[in-house]
């Protein structure tokens, strides 16, 4: 399959209808995925043949030996089973920036630092195997030495979404607008498929604010002999364009498509009839990290245990030099919980977020502090 730009743009309208439909698109598995998409429950799971540069006959292959001698137990299981001379360190790197080996080893910094090791591991295993076993995948297990995956730091929210990119050709199961949730809800920022499907006033125009990543810029003139700046921009909920006739705002957008950077959006809509989308012109663009450094942000963990604050506090520990206030909900054994302000000098964000999530679960939230109490320099402890 070959993964030029059309066809990766297809990809991803085809993942961004399906979310828009509410139709939920499972990533790609190497336990439950096929080679080309299919459906599971009602849902659509993400094909293998799909992913960038993995080869739509070798996913096939390894779909067939799945379905011949069961589910890959484990990443040796999986190198055991493969025929080296048929995956190489990128198809082994790409399935591993998207995920598809999240469900035998989810650690994907360290799976996509071992591709070649994996390779290795294949390759011993063949020689192993009696010469006689034809087919592109072979069963059978042999005695070796279990695979030492390669030490590698455990990747960002921002790097993760990097490797998904790289993996689909598009972001896939985050955005890097999500990165400032918090600005967004504080804003009220909606994303385009959100305003898509909203009524349009009997005028056909409407204010609005959004988030989005700049993609790219190019300068065009009117019919009228005006010049102004049409730009393609991202969010979580897909792609779409924008035009931008503002100076100050124009300058600002072709920044930060230099930068590759996020921005909140003021804009203005005007669905037309006939229209099936509105069109978006963009009136004030405000990078969204700058605001974030603009505003004082305050996270409340409730920790279920005790135990699990001196993990929590060697997260904090990297992490001064911020405004941002961390109240901990600590439970006590007599019933109710105890409040401690953790510090008032924290870089909240989101990705350390959902480093603490890890640790306490699903019980952390960040978001502007909404009044002078509730602000660092105020909070007591």
């Amino acid at each position: 399959m070959s993964f030029d730009i059309a066809l990766t743009d297809k990809l991803a309208l085809f993942v961004e209808d399906m979310r828009r439909g509410e139709i939920e698109c499972l990533p790609p598995c190497i336990n439950a995925s096929e080679a080309a998409f299919s459906v599971e429950n009602g849902k659509v799971r993400y094909a293998l043949g799909a992913l960038k540069g993995v080869g739509e006959k070798a996913m096939e292959a390894l779909v067939t030996e799945r379905e011949m001698n069961g589910p890959f137990k484990s990443l040796d299981d999986f190198a055991e089973r493969i025929d080296p001379r048929l995956l190489n360190r990128r198809q082994i790197e790409s399935l591993a920036a998207s995920g598809a080996f999240d469900a035998i080893a989810p650690d994907r910094a360290a799976v996509h630092a071992s591709a070649e090791t994996i390779l290795a591991h294949a390759a011993s295993a063949a020689d192993q195997r009696n010469s006689g076993q034809g087919g592109l995948f072979g069963g059978g297990s042999s005695a070796m030495a279990p695979i030492r995956l390669t030490k590698a730091e455990a990747w960002s929210l921002a790097q993760r979404m990097a490797a998904e990119r790289d993996s689909f050709g598009f972001y896939f199961s985050a955005h890097p607008v999500d990165s400032h949730r918090h600005i967004l809800e504080a804003n009220k920022a909606k994303t385009f498929a959100q305003l898509a499907d909203l009524p349009m006033p009997a005028e056909g125009r409407a204010g609005a604010v959004m988030a989005a990543l700049v993609e790219d810029v190019r300068w065009r003139t009117s019919a009228k002999g005006r010049r102004y700046l049409m730009a393609t921009l991202s969010d979580s909920s897909g792609q779409f364009q924008a035009s931008i006739f503002d100076d100050d705002a124009s300058a600002a957008v072709e920044a930060a498509a230099k930068a590759q950077t996020c921005g909140l959006l003021t804009v203005e809509l005007d669905k037309r009839p006939g229209d099936e989308l509105p069109r978006v012109a963009i009136k004030r663009f405000q990078p969204l990290e700058t605001l974030a450094k603009r505003t004082r942000l305050q996270m409340e963990v409730r920790v279920p245990s005790a135990t699990l604050v001196p993990a929590i506090a060697r997260e904090l520990s990297n992490v001064g030099g911020g405004g941002g206030l961390v109240r901990l909900f600590l439970p006590l054994s007599t019933g109710g919980e105890a409040i401690v302000v953790a510090g008032r000098d924290f870089a909240l964000d989101a990705e350390l977020q959902a480093r603490i999530e890890r640790i306490a679960g699903e019980g952390v939230s960040t978001f502007p502090c909404r009044n002078r109490r509730d602000s660092p320099s105020s909070a007591s402890g």
